[in-house]
Parts: C-alpha cells; sequence; structure tokens
C-alpha cells in the first residue's frame, strides 16, 4: 500500500516538472516574439547591402564599408570564400557599418529618397551642432548604419556622436548590443584616408586602402570637441582687453605649436597638450596670453634618443635638459622668444607623474596624475591630443579653482600635485643639470 503511494507520489512530481518546463517554455517563447527585434535574433540581408550600394550607383554616392570588425576579419581571411555564402558581411554583432561623406548627402539629396524608393525605412540624425552625423536603414534584415563624415580644414575627418530625439534613438537602440551603442555616442577623428575596391562575400564593395592602419586609427580616434559655451563664459567674466604683445605671443605659440605637431608626427612620437597649454584650450579655447610658453606632454615609452637631434635642426634651439630617460626627463626648447617645455611622463601603479628639476640647488620635484588616456581634439585648427579625463588632469594640475585666472605662478609650491622629490647627487649634475641658456627651470607656468 505505501509502495503504490510513493509510486503515485513520484509520477505526480514528476508529471508537475515536465508541465512547469513547458510552460516555462510557453513563456519564454511569447517573451522572445513580443520582445523588439534585436541584433541576435534578425539577420543581416545581403540583398539589403546590395540595394544600398544601387541607391549609391544610381545618385554618386560612394559608399565606403566602415565596419573594423568586418575589415579586419576580411583583411586577415581574403582567401576564404564559398559561392552563395555570407562568410564575414552576415556575422556582424549590430548593425553592419558604412560611411559616406556630408558634401555627399548635401551636394547630392536625391539619395536619401532613392532608398525610400527601394524599401528602406530612413532615419536620419544631426549632432547638437546641426551637422548630419548618421543614418540608419531598415529594409528586411537587421540595419544598416551610415556613418557622416565631415572632412575638416585641420586635415582630419569628423564623425560626430549618435545623439537625436528620443523616440528616434529608441528605435534604434533596441537593434544595437550595449558595447555597440556606447561606441556610437562618442565623438571621432581619423586621419584622412584613400580606398580601393574589392569583392567581399560576392559583393563588391569600397574599403579603405591600408586596412590595417584604418583599424588602428579607429581604436584611437576618440575625440573631444573645446566646449564653446565654458569658453565664452570665462571670455566673457574674466577677459580683458588684450594688448598687442598678447597678440603676438599667442600667434607665435600657434605657429610654435603647428611646428611642433608636424615634427612629432614625422617622428612618430604622440604627445598632447598639457599644464598651461592643456588649460587654456579646456578653460577658455585658447592660448593664455600671459604663459609665455608651450607645455606639452609625452610617455617617456615613446622618447626617441634623436628628438634633440631633430628640433635643433628645423630651428628649435635646446634651452635646457633635465634629468635622464629612467628618471625625471624634461626638454625645453626655444624658438625666438617662445618656450617649449615637453614632460616626460611615467606610469606609477594607477598613477601618471612628471618631474621637475631646479637648476640652482639640484632639487626634484614629481607631479601627480591620475592615471589618464588619449583623446584627440581640435585646437586653433590643429588636430592634437588631450587627456580624455581632461578635468581631472587640470584639477590635479591647478586644484578645485582653475577657472579662475591667476598670474602668478610659482611651479615648485603652486601646483596642488606637487611633491618634493630629493635631491640630485652633485656628482651627477653634469649629466642631468644641461642648461644651455640663463634662465631658471619653470615647469609649470600662469595659469
Amino acid at each position: 500500500m505505501w509502495g503504490i503511494r510513493n509510486l503515485r507520489k513520484k509520477i505526480f512530481i514528476v508529471i508537475g516538472v515536465i508541465v512547469g518546463l513547458i510552460l516555462l517554455d510557453q513563456i519564454y517563447l511569447h517573451i522572445w516574439l513580443s520582445t523588439p527585434t534585436t541584433p541576435f535574433q534578425r539577420s543581416l540581408h545581403l540583398d539589403d547591402v546590395r540595394q544600398l550600394l544601387r541607391a549609391g550607383d544610381d545618385t554618386g554616392v560612394t559608399i565606403i564599408l566602415f565596419d573594423p570588425v568586418i575589415l579586419h576579419a576580411w583583411s586577415k581571411n581574403q582567401h576564404v570564400s564559398a559561392p552563395g555564402a555570407c562568410i564575414f558581411l552576415c556575422h556582424v554583432i549590430g548593425p553592419l557599418s558604412f560611411a559616406i561623406t556630408a558634401a555627399q548627402i548635401r551636394d547630392r539629396p536625391v539619395f536619401l529618397g532613392r532608398l525610400a524608393q527601394l524599401g528602406f525605412t530612413v532615419t536620419l540624425f544631426e549632432s547638437s551642432e546641426g551637422e548630419r552625423s548618421h543614418v540608419f536603414l531598415i529594409r528586411q534584415g537587421s540595419p544598416l548604419h551610415l556613418v557622416v563624415l565631415h572632412m575638416r580644414s585641420a586635415g582630419y575627418v569628423r564623425q560626430y556622436a549618435l545623439e537625436g530625439p528620443p523616440h528616434n534613438l529608441a528605435q534604434v537602440k533596441q537593434y544595437i548590443t550595449k558595447d555597440t551603442w556606447n561606441q556610437m555616442r562618442l565623438d571621432r577623428a581619423y586621419d584622412r584616408f584613400s580606398t580601393k575596391e574589392a569583392r567581399i562575400d560576392e559583393v563588391d564593395l569600397t574599403v579603405p586602402s591600408n586596412i590595417p592602419a584604418f583599424i588602428i586609427d579607429h581604436r584611437n580616434s576618440q575625440f573631444i570637441p573645446c566646449n564653446e559655451s565654458r569658453a565664452g563664459y570665462y571670455n566673457l567674466k574674466y577677459l580683458k582687453d588684450e594688448t598687442p604683445e598678447d597678440v603676438r605671443f599667442k600667434h607665435k605659440a600657434w605657429k610654435l605649436l603647428a611646428k611642433v605637431t608636424t615634427l612629432m608626427e614625422q617622428l612618430k612620437i604622440p604627445f598632447w597638450l598639457s599644464s598651461g597649454t592643456c588649460l587654456g584650450f579646456f578653460r577658455q579655447c585658447d592660448i593664455i596670453p600671459w604663459a609665455k610658453d608651450i607645455d606639452i606632454g609625452v610617455f617617456i615609452e615613446d622618447y626617441k634618443p634623436n628628438l634633440i637631434e631633430e628640433f635643433e635642426k628645423r630651428g628649435l634651439r635646446l634651452k635646457h635638459k633635465f634629468g635622464r630617460v629612467s628618471d625625471s626627463f624634461e626638454l625645453s626648447f626655444m624658438e625666438e622668444d617662445i618656450k617649449l617645455d615637453i614632460f616626460f611622463f611615467y606610469t606609477e601603479g594607477a598613477t601618471m607623474w612628471n618631474g621637475g628639476t631646479q637648476a640652482r640647488t639640484g632639487k626634484k620635484y614629481k607631479y601627480v596624475f591620475p592615471a589618464f588616456t588619449l583623446c584627440w581634439t581640435e585646437f586653433l585648427d590643429i588636430k592634437v591630443r588631450i587627456p580624455c579625463q581632461t578635468e581631472e588632469y587640470i584639477r590635479a594640475n591647478y586644484g578645485p579653482s582653475w577657472f579662475m585666472p591667476v598670474h602668478h605662478w610659482d611651479w615648485k609650491t603652486s601646483p596642488p600635485n606637487v611633491k618634493e622629490n630629493g635631491v640630485w647627487p652633485k656628482e651627477e649634475w653634469p649629466e642631468v643639470i644641461v642648461v644651455k641658456l640663463d634662465t631658471e627651470n619653470s615647469p609649470n607656468p600662469a595659469s
């Protein structure tokens, strides 16, 4: 009797488990069917790509494959092919990205109309500056994404962040992974590039000529524009009438920065705006007229021994050389009466630092910053790098009152991130304190 009851109990439990699993499966299926389409549920249709290219051909618009993941995979495996198979283009997570230029959209407005005629739903986005920035196209498969590229007079190509009306963003976001969404919300800047023709998955496409260089450029392309609103407020609140001397200095300093940018590019040494020059960019989108120098930063790993020789060949006279490559290295050059300071940065745990040396006493100083990465910006029509964490960098060097102008600045005591760091032994001075002009070292100018 008890055996029969136990058997019935086990049967009821098994049936309950089976019914529960069936119900869970039905609930999951209902959720799956009612959830907006995602990139994992809706695959790319090659015919959508062909129709996009057809619209370009019909209207004279060049459409460039702009997806770094697909370009990387194809460039490494060009020999892989199978008739009728979609090996590369159909395996993108999120929308497949192409690029067109803003000039083509402006000069050939029939392009967007042609896309609609071919069955695409067209969602167009504009930047906060009123520039067309992104186009999303939905037809049969997963969306296609067009990045609108803007050619800038400073010699680079600008991509604006994805922003726009909430309902349009919500419509697009449902097709995009979190990582892709975060990437699309960034401003970007690229070197200008040429293109070539390529056949991928039996589709004739236009791609960047140097794909490895493009992929590296894309990886390091984040762009931070100068905040014109902040600069306008600063100028309204603090800026006095500039003297003719101030105007002359700013012009000379701009010429020096442009020259240094070219030289460092030729030497393949990345640098960024540092100290007072970075503060001028961030606070007022301009050179601080009373700073009297240009300041840049370089990671010590990027230093090249021929830097001094190449600079002097081009008319930049070495003013001083302090420290050694392994410790507190810094260089200063002069062109006419404008000084260029190059501060070399070292990584130490979660911080980065550059050194300072007092020539008269041999005292060493250390300026400590939170670890940072590098982004691009446009500063006075020059494409240059800045710390991505710009405000944290400025606050470390100038404190919470960085927005207020300071005309009197002591590089040894004024910066909140300065620390004494020992003294160079006198027997090492001939190596670590090389002064070619009779002036005291001042690594951090007035702010």
